[in-house]
């Protein structure tokens, strides 16, 4: 009988969707702690899912961690692998402590009832005709074994079997489990990390969380013209805008069946938004790779794109060239783009100010675009991959002096399931792309970035951390020193120009981060990173 759960969902373990009553939790005037303390951080480890047609495994992180609403626990899973790559943003809330009955809220009007009974959190539910149980077990608190045993059993709910029923013998009904999971979870990160703060106390508080929608999953790009000024951007097709510096969002539009990948903003009307395209993710539907507004995102127009075809974009950057003009200091503004993760590989550009765009096919060069950076006219650098079959990819770094009509590779990483990610340059000659790693084999646990001190023409790699369950996305420096990689289950901060690392409060899967300065050379500045969350990090002038 084929396994008959609902994956890649179902790889959450706890986490599924299901029909539940719309329950409340009963509002308290002092909330009680939802979870015991220790039950707060990070936890990952192998997970499997035996009884289907063949066994799955993969990589499960749990993150349990306050939050801004002291009823509420923010509950995020990650899992890679045989499941799948997702992120998944839920809620513990508090039904009634004395009991131990809670919420688990998914954040889409689903709540799944469960039960803190002497460390172990039970929970059973209906989801189509497949009824699940599951437990979790919290061991040895506090010990160096601790440890989080997962374990869930699914059976068919039409498929019972009735025996009994002979006086005075009840009816007995029986279903056949079709499957299980199970992982063991390992603290990888308290809920207060013993790391430094992201930035000294004399400069700065450290990264917070932004108060925005909850969205099941990575958000994928975030803008800003100035501190103030910004946009973000996901795959539900939304676009959100905020003139306070990320205090308040407002949803400036909603498209669905489009995966909104990329965004970047000439000023506070007009802009531009990559859609990632139909064939890779499901339900996109919407073939158009780009859109354009000029009424900060109310309103969305095609773009169309000349040149090679354009199946979708990953990246988009706004370039300002300074030159003189008549005898004053001006600048020229360059657009470019790429795409798109899974093939096929295109870069786009526009010299004028995005009236027309024109792409170039770079499938001779590499299967994946992921992301692109440009210092002037003539000079860039594109974050790709060799091959669109991950099994069989390295990662890529291309280098083009001639506007990108031609381009040569400069960085090939020698392990397979591997690509780059993301592109950050503090300065013109120093710069850093993060390497993502695929390899489902755990004894390939070191995790890499490169790092370029030349202007993009030869690369060196870094070690980040060796850890098999990190998977590194986004990157940014704020100088040559202070940068931060994104990943999960969580982030990094380096302030020697990464030749060490200490986990930081980035949040979970944290795909773009943006360094933006009121001026160009400004010492102070705000950064604002997007994943699972939205969180922002201001560092004041100087006294």
């Amino acid at each position: 009988m084929p396994l008959r759960l609902c994956l890649p969902v179902a790889a959450a373990l706890l986490f599924h969707s299901s029909a539940a009553p719309a329950l409340q939790p009963a509002p308290t005037a002092a909330p009680a702690p939802i979870l015991p303390a220790a039950w707060l951080g990070t936890w990952s480890g192998p997970a499997q899912v035996l009884g289907g047609p063949r066994p799955l495994s993969f990589t499960m992180s749990i993150e349990l961690r306050p939050s801004a609403d002291p009823t509420r626990l923010d509950y995020i899973i990650t899992y890679t692998g045989d499941a799948g790559n997702q992120v998944r943003n839920y809620s513990l809330l508090s039904v009634d402590a004395a009991r131990g009955e809670l919420l688990i809220d998914e954040n889409n009007s689903i709540k799944l009832r469960a039960r803190l009974l002497d460390n172990t959190l039970l929970s059973h539910f209906l989801v189509g005709d497949s009824r699940i149980a599951t437990t979790y077990r919290l061991l040895d608190p506090g010990t160096p074994n601790e440890r989080i045993e997962a374990e869930l059993i699914t059976t068919i709910d039409d498929q019972a079997t009735t025996t009994g029923g002979v006086d005075p013998v009840p009816v007995v009904s029986t279903w056949l489990p079709v499957g299980m999971q199970r992982a063991t979870l390992k603290r990888v990160q308290t809920s207060a990390p013993a790391s430094p703060a992201s930035i000294p106390a004399a400069t700065g508080p450290a990264w917070t969380k932004l108060n925005t929608p909850a969205f099941r999953g990575k958000q994928d790009d975030i803008h800003f013209i100035n501190p103030r000024t910004g946009w973000y951007c996901n795959g539900q097709g939304k676009l959100y805008h905020t003139t306070d510096g990320g205090d308040t969002w407002t949803l400036q539009t909603e498209m669905p069946g489009t995966f909104f990948r990329c965004l970047a903003f000439l000023n506070d009307t007009t802009g531009f938004i990559g859609n990632i395209g139909p064939g890779y993710f499901p339900g996109v539907t919407d073939a158009t790779p780009l859109y354009k507004t000029t009424d900060a995102g109310k309103t969305l127009t095609p773009v169309t794109i000349n040149g090679d075809p354009v199946t979708g974009l990953c990246a988009l950057e706004i370039v300002k060239i300074p030159f003189i003009n008549a005898g004053v200091l001006d600048h020229k503004t360059l657009i470019v783009g790429g795409g798109r993760v899974g093939s096929p590989a295109v870069f786009i550009k526009s010299t004028d100010l995005g009236q027309t765009f024109t792409a170039t096919d770079l499938k001779d060069h590499a299967a994946m675009v992921l992301d692109v950076h440009f210092f002037d006219e003539n000079h860039g650098i594109i974050a790709a991959a060799t091959d669109a079959n991950v099994e069989q990819s390295n990662a890529l770094i291309l280098l083009t002096d001639d506007g990108g009509k031609t381009w040569k590779p400069v960085y090939r990483s020698a392990r397979p399931f591997e690509l780059t990610w993301k592109i950050s340059f503090p300065t013109r000659n120093t710069g850093y792309v993060t390497i993502q790693s695929y390899n489902p084999d755990t004894s390939a646990s070191q995790r890499f970035i490169a790092k370029t001190t030349d202007g993009g023409k030869t690369w060196a790699e870094l070690p980040l951390v060796d850890d098999h369950k990190v998977r590194t996305f986004g990157v940014a420096f704020a100088d040559e020193n202070l940068g931060w990689v994104g990943a999960t289950p969580g982030g990094y901060e380096t302030r020697d120009g990464g030749k060490t690392w200490t986990p930081a409060p980035l949040g979970n899967a944290t795909n773009k981060i943006r360094i933006v300065r009121e001026n160009p050379g400004d010492k102070h500045f705000s950064a604002f990173a997007i994943g699972v969350d939205v969180r922002r990090l201001v560092v004041p002038p100087a006294p």
